[in-house]
């Protein structure tokens, strides 16, 4: 008989009689990400490719029998950003229970450490439900996390750009520039815009602790909230090396 062992930490890469292997202790990380608008400069599955980044540069530094990387769920809820050409969105509680229906599948199975990693802000609070729910019905360590919030980043960016550059600036930019620069338009770096907030001194606001709800197109014309202009392939180096460092850090305090 052929010694069966796991030669991969990807899930979709392994086979049947692999799978059923696996030790339940392993942690699955499952990837959230979205289809959406990025600008005229970046694709519209950045948020995507940015998290298939992460995970092989994780990968290839960290690799260990600890976790297994699960296919990655990435229609999800972007409704903020419908009035652009290319997001493709679920509502938001389609897309909770379409989670849930395919995460609990591996809870009944009786795995024991999942962890969530998202890449897209407007579905922290959903990826937070998702977690709610399977940690009140199954017996499991349910970890959930967005990886840009991972570091503060010092050094890196300005405290304008990590504060206010939401989406398509400064720090997503320069993860494309490292990642995947051939995905990269240069030549459309032509405008940056922020919300109303970095200036404002209202309680309420888009993204501080009182926020209102809001559409991307009420704060960007271009659809950019930041300066891509300040981008560059190292600075998206040094934030990759703090966010896979984390990642090392989760996996561990998890399975240990």
């Amino acid at each position: 008989m052929y010694n069966i062992k796991m030669l991969t930490n990807f899930f979709e890469e392994l086979s049947s009689a692999e799978i059923k292997k696996i030790n339940k202790k392993t942690v699955l990380i499952f990837p959230f990400s979205s289809i959406e608008q990025h600008g005229s400069h970046l694709p519209v599955n950045t948020d995507k490719k940015i998290l298939e980044g992460i995970l092989d540069k994780f990968n290839n530094k960290y690799s260990s029998k600890k976790y297994l990387i699960m296919p990655q769920i990435y229609i999800g809820s972007a409704s903020e950003h419908k009035a652009y050409a290319g997001t493709v969105s679920l509502d938001s509680l389609d897309f909770i229970q379409y989670s849930i229906k395919i995460i609990e599948q591996f809870c009944k199975k009786k795995y024991k450490n999942i962890f969530l990693l998202n890449s897209h802000g407007g579905q922290i609070s959903h990826i937070d439900i998702i977690g709610k729910e399977l940690k009140a019905k199954y017996k499991i360590t349910l970890v959930r996390g967005t990886y840009f919030l991972f570091d503060e980043f010092k050094g890196i960016l300005t405290k304008k750009e990590k504060e206010y550059g939401y989406h398509g600036g400064e720090f997503e930019t320069s993860l494309m520039l490292y990642l995947f620069p051939e995905l990269v338009k240069l030549n459309k770096f032509k405008t940056h815009e922020y919300s109303s907030d970095y200036k404002s001194k209202k309680i309420i606001s888009f993204e501080k602790n009182i926020k209102k709800s809001w559409l991307t197109e009420e704060i960007s014309k271009s659809g950019i909230i930041g300066n891509p202009i300040k981008a560059n392939k190292e600075k998206g180096r040094k934030i990759i090396d703090k966010i896979i460092n984390c990642l090392n850090k989760i996996i561990n305090e998890m399975y240990d």
